[in-house]
């Protein structure tokens, strides 16, 4: 699927200190990390170098480490949402294990305050979609919209949109619709979202992994950027394709053997630069930037 619009890299590093990173946020000239097995918040500036890095609540302050396996929250998103009036960053674990991944972790930048919440009664509203895997999120107006990967035994990535103020309550019924991707070799599953308000589009990122289970990791594929475009009213049908398919190997050599995580977004009107973020399970994490030019 040809695309219109142009993406060139324009920088990559890797980051050895930030260990399996899985959600990327950019607000306020800052860049925030969180992995999926970290015990901390990862703060960069905007020119990539570290800014500061948060102890993630009910952890050690003295433990640096990765958190094991079958205990760990497994933030696998990260977004921007309003909440009261305020901004905060939430992180969502997986819901694929439960009890210890159906949580929110919440970060409000103005007071430096954390916090973590439970999401079990809003994941048990989404048990209808089957097998729980949230890899991914970005808030659009009043919604909230969440990637939900599939596997090679479950073949299917789903886009659940829900009112955000819902998912802290007991009521409402989230949207789904099936995200169809362009015939490929193996099964892509949904990794990254972020909304790009200004033209209603929905930048995406998924990537390739031999596993047949929402809990286990596999041998690592290649990874694609996708594009819907009037994404307020595509999300809202049962079904939504991408309008552009970047796979990112074509892009640049350099993605090779890359698993993208996560996406933001930061530009103007005529252009947008765009930052991933890649963990291949080797303990640390990989920042890319690439300029589109719409």
């Amino acid at each position: 699927m040809a695309g219109k619009m142009q993406l060139n890299l324009t920088h990559h590093q890797h980051f050895p200190g930030i260990p399996s990173a899985s959600g990327l946020a950019f607000y306020k000239e800052h860049y925030y990390i969180v992995g999926d097995d970290a015990t901390r918040l990862f703060i960069l500036n905007a020119d990539l170098t570290p800014a500061d890095q948060l102890l993630i609540p009910g952890h050690d302050p003295t433990t640096t480490g990765r958190i094991p396996k079958p205990v760990k929250k497994d933030w696998e998103s990260l977004s921007t949402i309003q909440t009261n009036g305020r901004t905060a960053l939430l992180a969502l674990g997986s819901g694929s294990l439960s009890p210890h991944r159906d949580a929110a972790l919440l970060f409000f930048p103005d007071t430096q305050n954390m916090e973590i919440k439970d999401l079990s009664a809003f994941y048990k509203r989404l048990s209808d979609i089957g097998e729980l895997n949230i890899e991914a999120a970005t808030e659009m107006g009043e919604c909230l919209l969440l990637g939900n990967r599939g596997h090679m035994g479950r073949p299917e990535n789903l886009l659940v949109l829900a009112n955000t103020q819902e998912i802290w309550q007991q009521a409402g019924k989230p949207h789904v619709c099936r995200l169809q991707l362009p015939r490929e070799t193996g099964f892509s599953g949904i990794s990254g979202l972020a909304w790009y308000p200004e033209k209603d589009w929905l930048f995406f990122t998924t990537s390739t992994e031999e596993t047949a289970s929402t809990y286990l990791d596999g041998k690592i594929g290649e990874s694609r950027i996708g594009i819907i475009k009037n994404a307020t009213t595509a999300l809202r049908q049962t079904e939504a394709s991408p309008d552009e398919w970047f796979p990112l190997e074509k892009v640049h050599p350099v993605f090779k053997g890359q698993k993208i995580e996560s996406i933001c977004l930061r530009g103007e009107a005529d252009w947008q630069e765009i930052t991933l973020v890649a963990d291949n399970d080797d303990g640390g994490s990989h920042l890319f930037r690439l300029r589109a030019t719409l």
